[in-house]
């Protein structure tokens, strides 16, 4: 049977505490409701967790500098990549913020053509040891040593 996805209130709770203990109920509070209710945190350690808005829910993980997603138990997202091309214009869009001529610089475009793929080399990275991120970060430092000593 799949899972429905849930608030792990408890985890919630507990670093809700934290967070409070580390500056006030009432700022914690404001806070989380966009200056709204100063009594919030009391009225949710109370019991009243059930009446909590998605904005609320999104605000209190904000608050605490948390990704909601870390208190949602049950639900795995689909991230999926955009394609090559819409990558590429968005590595272009960024060039071209900073000064740079996208499609005059040739160095520029080599980068806008391979940001795509950079990204990708990021994600399978991730969850990676620190170790196994250090070597692969050697071996593409000594292949950029390669090609510019050519």
């Amino acid at each position: 049977m799949i899972e429905s996805p849930a608030i792990d209130f408890e985890k919630l709770k507990a670093d809700m505490a934290a967070e409070v203990e580390r500056s006030s109920a009432r700022k914690f509070s404001l806070s989380v409701t966009s200056g709204k209710n100063p009594d919030f945190y009391r009225n949710f350690s109370a019991g009243q967790d059930k009446r909590m808005t998605a904005d609320v829910f999104v605000g209190i993980a904000l608050t605490m500098g948390k990704n909601p997603l870390e208190y949602v138990t049950g639900a795995t997202p689909e991230l999926s990549w955009p394609n090559a091309t819409v990558l590429t214009s968005t590595f272009a869009i960024l060039l071209d913020s900073i000064g740079v001529d996208p499609y005059v610089n040739e160095r520029a475009q080599k980068l806008a053509a391979q940001f795509p793929y950079a990204l990708r080399s990021i994600e399978e990275l991730h969850g990676k040891t620190d170790v196994s991120i250090q070597n692969r970060a050697a071996e593409l430092h000594g292949g950029a040593e390669d090609q510019s000593a050519a």
